[in-house]
């Protein structure tokens, strides 16, 4: 039944498919407020999402969860659905609700006590009041009825994934996103079924997991224990958006189901009223919510999940008389005129961070069922309130290019010495385990990456600890998107591709070893890496290599790149070893060879301030096309001038325990402009003056 329900919308919303590289906006003008208005774009979102979902279509980044059918991912848009049912005149919401009911069969997810497989329940419970037979609530009530007679007794602390015993707090309420996921359903079964026990164990759990994780100093609910501890870039608390998202949605679900002067409610509209206040108080300028809830706006991406429940929550109180509209309808506007800039010209949500646990990177093209779920509560709640014509409230801005990234794979099974199926979580640092090695997918494109609006580069992790280029159409951020096993950065694509064929080389600017006369890859080390700084203005990071050449061998390395520039600053150090470190470029067969001291140093180039500089242009990018590579050098702090092995353009430093050198590339496809020998000469020496190595 369920595929006939939705031919007509899947050909439909096909239809208006958009191309890649289309405008990203597809507000009208002025921004909707009206409720028929808002209901239209609505409609376009709906009707777009259950048109993939006919089609039997994935998101990109989707988890291994994503496809199932009694699960919290397709759930939670189900939820977004009934709200849709109540309000739209078209019957296809509430046909598409039965027909998955009974598809189903009207089953609950297999982890009898995970409070992701209960959010299912809560669509089960709304079919039930409307044309669903009898049995849609028999199993609902007997799994419930199972945990009631079998209550879980562990504690609420969340053990880390890598942790040996695993993740034994999920039989309770342990993390935010289960205060979405399920007390609203037993709420709901106990007054279905006039049995108060359901309702009372929803809110002795919800009392338990608000006391545990609600911080009241910041009125937000840290995601779950092992984030107390955890900081931010600023030294700031880590609250995740959507988790808190979770909670803020799942209010307004909670608070009608209990009698007015129930204690439990009276604090729940607490809660709530203290989240409101604060929510309103960081939303960025643009109406968005930044994915980790403190940190410096300016350097935080749109995401649309967690703004979309925070826009359903706040809408919602002013309509149930918890919020004062004159506080916070300006708020409300700013997040509904956030969530229309998020629409695709097809209907398509973007903006929606991928799923996770914790705040990550997004992109305007990531998509996910439950973010449609969001906006869709989100918009029959603004729908309601029916507001009038207004400005635009907003400030918009470009998302910031500079970004460091270090993306690793959680999870997941290795099938052919490749881990898949795991989630990529950003880190502010990693100790790369001793098992990792070169392919195995554990980190998304093989190492940590730092870019501009210009370039990027990514450092391998691994025994080559070489440097490569991704050379970048268009400044907009993308290390983020790319590299977790879901595309081929070798290919050419909109943003651009990976670039330098490095080899058994350095690459550009990498450290290598001085071994028999040509300069080697380090080989095995135990490595670290971490992001220092990720935009607006810098993006720097930080490597760490031990006993590559011998036991008491170590290696660290900074490097900086910043906004409109190409060019990365190295400064590293080595200690305890025998082996001369040199740095330099690989040499491509053909290629130009230029070198020469920067002009206008001020300094002769074998002075101690002097720079020089070797470079390389010709064809020799992997698209097959021009690409310029530099790399500058004090004369002074080396030793034999530049060397070449045949592979590798070189120099051998003088001292290791003080490395200093930069490098950049310019490619015929950048934005660079830089397309003939000429223009990269020029190149060269405007990258020296801005990077001040002309002083």
């Amino acid at each position: 039944m369920w595929r006939p329900v939705l031919t007509a919308c899947w050909a439909l919303c096909l239809a208006t498919t958009a191309l890649p590289g289309q405008a990203q906006s597809a507000a009208p003008a002025p921004i909707p407020y009206r409720s028929a208005e808002v209901m239209q774009l609505a409609e376009k979102v709906g009707m777009h999402q259950l048109a993939m979902l006919a089609g039997g279509a994935i998101p990109a980044k989707a988890s291994p969860d994503t496809p199932h059918k009694t699960g919290w991912v397709q759930g939670a848009l189900f939820v977004g659905l009934t709200a849709m049912a109540e309000r739209s005149p078209n019957a296809i919401y509430k046909q598409t609700i039965l027909a998955r009911g009974e598809a189903n069969k009207w089953q609950l997810g297999p982890m009898r006590y995970h409070a992701d497989d209960h959010v299912i329940g809560q669509t089960y419970l709304w079919a039930a009041r409307n044309g669903a037979p009898p049995e849609a609530l028999t199993h609902l009530k007997q799994r419930f009825d199972m945990i009631l007679a079998f209550p879980p007794e562990v504690g609420l602390k969340h053990r880390e994934y890598t942790d040996p015993r695993g993740v034994d707090c999920d039989d309770r309420w342990c993390w935010s996103d289960a205060l979405f996921m399920a007390p609203p359903a037993w709420l709901e079964l106990s007054r279905v079924t006039g049995d108060p026990r359901y309702a009372e164990y929803a809110k002795k759990e919800f009392l338990a997991t608000t006391e545990y994780l609600y911080d009241p100093q910041e009125r937000l609910y840290f995601r779950d224990s092992r984030f107390f501890d955890r900081r931010g870039p600023r030294g700031e608390k880590v609250f995740w958006s959507r988790g808190n998202g979770w909670v803020f949605a799942g209010l307004p679900l909670m608070i009608p189901l209990l009698p007015a002067g129930d204690p439990v409610r009276q604090r729940m509209e607490q809660v709530f009223k203290e989240m409101a206040a604060k929510l309103k108080v960081i939303q960025k300028p643009d109406g968005y919510w930044s994915p980790s809830l403190l940190a410096d706006p300016a350097q935080t991406l749109p995401e649309s999940s967690g703004t979309g429940f925070f826009t359903y929550g706040l809408a919602w109180g002013i309509k149930a008389g918890l919020l004062p509209a004159a506080e916070y309808e300006p708020s409300v506007r700013k997040g509904w005129t956030a969530l229309v800039r998020a629409v695709h010209p097809n209907g398509r949500l973007g903006w929606v961070q991928p799923v996770s646990d914790r705040p990550e990177n997004v992109a305007f093209e990531d998509t996910q069922f439950y973010g449609v779920g969001a906006f869709l509560l989100a918009a029959t709640a603004v729908a309601d309130l029916n507001l009038a014509p207004g400005p635009d409230l907003t400030v918009q801005r470009e998302p910031v290019p500079v970004q460091a990234v270090l993306n690793v794979q959680d999870g997941g099974t290795v099938v052919n010495r490749v881990l898949q199926g795991g989630v990529f979580h950003l880190r502010q640092s990693y100790a790369v385990p001793a098992s990792h090695y070169v392919g195995d997918g554990l980190l998304a494109f093989e190492g940590i990456g730092w870019e501009s609006d210009l370039v990027a580069y990514r450092l391998y992790l691994d025994e080559r600890l070489a440097i490569d280029i991704f050379g970048k159409k268009r400044p907009q951020p993308v290390l983020h998107t790319i590299g977790q096993g879901l595309d081929d950065y070798h290919a050419a694509a909109a943003w651009g591709q990976d670039i330098l064929q490095v080899g058994d080389s350095i690459g550009i600017g990498g450290i290598g070893l001085l071994r028999g006369g040509r300069a080697r890859q380090p080989g095995k080390s135990t490595l670290t890496a971490k992001v220092l700084e990720s935009g607006p203005q810098a993006a720097v990071v930080e490597v760490g290599s031990s006993g590559f050449d011998g036991p008491a061998s170590s290696l660290t390395t900074r490097l900086e790149l910043r906004l409109g520039s190409a060019l990365t600053r190295a400064q590293a150090r080595a200690q305890g070893v025998a082996t001369p470190l040199v740095t330099g470029l690989v040499k491509h067969p053909g290629v130009t060879v230029l070198q020469g001291p920067v002009q206008g140093a001020g300094a002769a180039a074998n002075a101690p301030r002097g720079w020089a500089y070797i470079a390389t242009w010709g064809v020799q990018s992997l698209a097959k096309d021009a690409l310029g590579m530099v790399l500058f050098y004090r004369p002074a702090a080396v030793q034999g001038g530049v060397q070449d092995d045949g592979n590798t353009l070189f120099v051998r430093f003088a001292d290791p325990q003080a490395m200093d050198y930069a490098f950049g590339a310019a490619w015929a496809q950048d934005q660079q402009g830089v397309k003939t020998l000429e223009d990269f000469k020029a190149w060269i020496q405007t990258q020296a003056r801005q990077a001040g190595l002309t002083r």
